[in-house]
């Protein structure tokens, strides 16, 4: 069975609820929005545009996300590679000290 972290898996889930709620408010905006700058549209094609609308933003801020995760796990890699490197240099600086002081 996999490492479930339950830390990590209650944060995903706050962060979708909070996520599912802001998206049915800017539904509700971006649907008015459509109706105010196009009016007389008819209900159903207001809200194919807002849908359309904001599957093009969930896209794009998922895309975001995930390259942003992407290029953070790289540094984090470097950085724990460095620390690795310092940490085995200091070792082997250590041993010579001890081995010159006996």
């Amino acid at each position: 069975m996999p490492n479930v972290n339950t830390k990590d898996v209650i944060n995903s889930s706050l962060i979708t609820a909070f996520t599912i709620a802001a998206a049915l408010i800017w539904k509700d905006v971006i649907t008015e929005l459509i109706e105010l700058l196009i009016p007389n549209n008819g209900q159903l094609f207001s809200q194919l545009i807002a849908a359309i609308l904001a599957t093009i933003f969930v896209i794009g801020a998922i895309y975001i996300i995930l390259k942003t995760e992407d290029e953070a796990e790289s540094v984090v890699k470097k950085i724990r590679g460095r620390q690795k490197t310092t940490d085995s240099q200091k070792a082997s600086s250590d041993h010579q000290d001890s081995s010159s002081h006996s």
